[in-house]
């Protein structure tokens, strides 16, 4: 009678290991990519709260922008070029739509893009 072999192989463990090893490595690059994302969405709710039907002016916001953007330390995000603001039939409209790229390995990048807006009534 012949016994039947189980388990994983060791080259099959390494491959294994490896490929999550990789996986775990993109994870490590993006997790402050998505953090600066969060910081960036939370300055637009935070403007839009502060704003919102106060008969803000785009003056308003581009000064409320700036301040919480030196509040949550985007040191990395330039504010004057990724925020836009353009007017709406109740208001204003700030709108973010901006990429972030990180070396992974070699010649091999990981790309994250973003995209949100919010409105700020009159």
């Amino acid at each position: 009678m012949r016994k039947q072999q189980q388990g994983m192989t060791f080259i099959g463990m390494v491959i294994l290991v490896a490929f999550l090893g990789l996986f775990a490595f993109a994870i490590i690059q993006l997790v402050p990519v998505y953090l600066e994302n969060m910081k960036v969405v939370q300055v637009m709710n935070q403007v839009k709260t502060e704003l919102d039907g106060q008969n803000a002016t785009v003056r308003d916001i581009k000064r409320a922008l700036e301040k919480r953007v030196d509040i949550e330390d985007l040191r990395d995000f330039d504010w004057k070029e990724n925020y836009i603001i353009s007017r709406s039939s109740v208001g204003y409209i700030v709108s973010t739509d901006y990429e972030r790229q990180k070396d992974y390995i070699g010649n091999i990048s990981l790309l994250a893009e973003f995209s949100h807006e919010v409105e700020i009534a009159r």
